[in-house]
């Protein structure tokens, strides 16, 4: 009974451990999980604020603009606008303070603190504008800080993201709002400048400068911004009014320093107000997909949170299975120990590997019994098949302490064999001394067979490839005697006229020389047809990349003489302009056996005017070749057989059935493609696609 407790304290104190580790393992993703829940629902409820604030500034910038007209005009200038202008601020800023009311984050009350002592004191300032007692440079600076202080509230709320990718979006939008914020700064010295009479040195200062500021912020938006941000900013900075400002800017930046620059200033405000309302809308695309990622992300934490959560569960549902499971297996000890020695191929040995201890799965697989295995050495099973080397690296590893695995063969009692996965572990002493050995076998006999019929099957489709290779050689013969014949028949009509001339005493060393050249040009023609057929069946050595047409083109040269001959009409219609990355030479066998396959129909049906036609095109993933005819297509009863080993339509012409099977072996397996079949109105269509080569450029 007390050796029974402490085998169960030794099986539950473990697993009491690694329950421990699982559970403050869930417990702290839990509360990381819960954590970022809480900051991302802090972050959401700042962006939605940021984009009141946004919409604020947007309103200030333009009773900026206007105010600045308003005073460098001395009054004559944009007073009905400004009127408006401030009724929208107000409500802006109204709608600023509804959202503040329901917000309980006091970072952001003290962040806005500073703002909203500046929007109370807007009222004042408007009153001096009003009354022409302050000058336009104090009018700008104003509504500059004021809106200086709104965008470091939005900097503020930016602080909190601790997402790579949000912090990334809320850095691009908050330089994106600088940015605007010194383009609204520039249309106020713009009116300003262009509304009073005079050249004024500081503010056109003040208008290189601003312009200056505003391209750095948006050079460091669009390091920051996304893809998207960045298409939708370019998308949008563009028209009429973005020339028109350019246009103006220049004037005031290198014209007519001291005299009128023939501008009107309600037109520059007007031009630039849409440019600043082309930029509203990439203000509204960033905010929307700072929102859309923290919703995604927030999404994510749920899911992990609960996620986490069941797993915590879990855990104890499963803890407590297991002690249940313990108690029962401890129940049935003895079955246990039974099955195991049933099924698991063990052995114990002693320092000498003198078997002490074999398993009934092990006396199974032998052949041997107990008896006969006790006592015995560990080697009555070594088939002589494994080399001594195997056994001399496994006896040095076990001796220093260490576990050996490995396969091996053993020899049964019988004779035959079989394979096993070994594991041999030493077996230690309370001091830590070797005293034995312990091994678990599985029994992979089945698996290296398997590996042994693959084996075959390659060798089986080498040989396959082979006679396909010999088919297509007889084919290719076939079609060089009909390239030779007609300059075989030239040569011989040449070579016997001037042997007619030569017995007539005819002799024309011009006439001679002429004839002569074209016996040259022919022979030079036929050692083409030889070269031609040689680096046909070259064997290809490495892949490379190459246009359809140029493997098509050769595949032609070889076939075009016979199908002249036979009076079959090729069509080739190249619209492929990507590369592929085949070994060439089996592209090209393929394509010519397609070729002849069409071939073969066409003159077995006798077809009316027949005609082969190849055409190559492609799609952005692949480029794709079909082979078709006039032949009447494939019956559908063998549709689906033509491309096994052996399937021949030709068998009263001696078809192997080796081309269409090698063929989409070739494509499929060396190709990385596909080949198909299908069948229109006129015949066969067989369609190749090999995806296009894309080159690995180093970064």
């Amino acid at each position: 009974m007390t050796n029974k407790i402490k085998v169960q304290t030794k099986l539950l104190l473990p697993l009491f451990i690694l329950l421990l580790i699982v559970l403050l393992l869930t417990t702290s993703l839990i509360s990381h999980q819960y954590t970022k829940g809480s900051f991302l629902r802090e972050l959401e409820s700042g962006i939605n604020l940021a984009t009141n604030i946004s919409q604020l500034i947007h309103s200030t910038q333009k009773e900026r603009g206007m105010s600045s007209g308003f005073l460098a005009s001395q009054g004559e200038r944009f007073s009905t606008q400004l009127v408006e202008q401030r009724a929208i601020t107000d409500k802006k800023a109204k709608e600023l303070y509804t959202h503040l009311h329901d917000l309980q984050d006091t970072y952001v009350i003290k962040a806005l603190k500073k703002s909203l002592s500046n929007i109370k004191n807007l009222q004042n300032f408007r009153k001096k504008i009003d009354m022409l007692n302050v000058s336009a440079k104090e009018s700008i600076e104003f509504y500059s800080q004021l809106n200086d202080d709104l965008l470091n509230v939005i900097v503020e709320i930016s602080k909190i993201s601790k997402i790579p990718l949000i912090t990334q979006n809320i850095i691009a939008y908050s330089n994106f709002l600088y940015a605007k914020e010194n383009i609204g700064i520039e249309r106020a010295i713009g009116t300003a400048i262009l509304s009073q009479d005079s050249y004024n040195q500081n503010l056109h200062v003040s208008f290189i400068n601003i312009i200056a500021i505003e391209k750095l912020y948006t050079k460091t938006f669009l390091k920051y911004a996304s893809d998207g941000a960045k298409k939708f900013y370019h998308f949008q900075y563009n028209g009429k009014c973005i020339d028109e400002v350019t246009k103006i800017q220049n004037k005031i930046l290198y014209e007519n320093f001291h005299t009128d620059y023939g501008i009107d200033a309600e037109y520059w405000f007007e031009q630039i107000t849409k440019k600043i309302n082309k930029l509203q809308k990439v203000d509204n695309y960033l905010e929307k997909e700072i929102v859309t990622n923290i919703k995604h992300e927030l999404d994510t934490t749920y899911e992990l949170f609960g996620g986490f959560a069941f797993l915590n569960v879990m855990s104890i549902i499963v803890f407590l299975s297991v002690i249940i499971i313990i108690i029962q297996l401890l129940k049935n000890e003895n079955r246990l120990k039974s099955i195991v020695d049933k099924y698991i191929i063990s052995s114990t040995t002693d320092l000498n590997g003198k078997i002490l201890d074999v398993s009934d799965a092990f006396c199974n697989i032998s052949g041997y019994t107990r008896k006969e295995l006790i006592g015995q050495a560990h080697n009555i099973i070594r088939h002589p098949d494994m080399p001594k080397s195997a056994f001399k690296n496994l006896w040095e590893t076990i001796q220093q302490g260490k576990p050996w695995s490995g396969e091996v063969k053993n020899l049964k009692k019988d004779g035959t064999y079989y394979w096993v996965y070994a594991n041999i572990e030493p077996l230690f002493d309370r001091t830590g001394t070797i005293e034995g050995y312990a091994a678990i076998r599985l029994d992979i006999t089945d698996s290296i067979h398997l590996e042994e019929e693959l084996i075959r099957s390659k060798e089986k489709d080498k040989t396959l490839l082979h006679q396909s290779k010999l088919a297509q050689m007889g084919e290719m013969i076939s079609m060089i005697a009909h390239q030779w014949r007609q300059p075989l028949t030239a040569i011989s009509a040449t070579s016997s006229d001037m042997y007619i001339k030569i017995l007539l005493d005819n002799y024309d060393k011009a006439y001679f020389s002429q004839r002569l050249e074209k016996i040259d040009d022919l022979s030079q023609h036929l050692s083409h047809t030889i070269d031609d057929f040689r680096n046909f069946y070259k064997e290809d050595k490495t892949k490379e990349k190459v246009l359809y047409s140029v493997i098509v083109n050769g595949a032609i040269d070889i076939v075009s003489t016979s199908l002249e001959y036979k009076n079959i009409m090729l069509i080739t219609d190249f619209e492929s302009q990507q590369y592929i990355y085949v070994l060439q030479n089996e592209l090209r066998q393929v394509i010519l056996n397609l070729i002849k396959n069409a071939e073969d129909i066409l003159i077995e049906k006798a077809c009316k005017n027949p005609y082969i036609q190849v055409k190559t095109y492609d799609d952005e993933v692949y480029s794709y070749l079909e082979v078709s005819d006039n032949g009447g297509g494939i019956p559908e009863n063998i549709m689906h057989d033509i491309f096994d080993p052996y399937f021949s339509t030709k068998t009263q012409k001696d078809g192997t059935g080796l081309g269409l099977y090698m063929s989409k072996m070739i494509i499929e397996d060396h190709c990385n493609g596909h080949l198909s079949v299908s069948n229109t109105a006129d015949g066969a269509v067989f369609l190749i696609k090999i995806p296009i080569y894309k080159e690995v450029k180093d970064v």
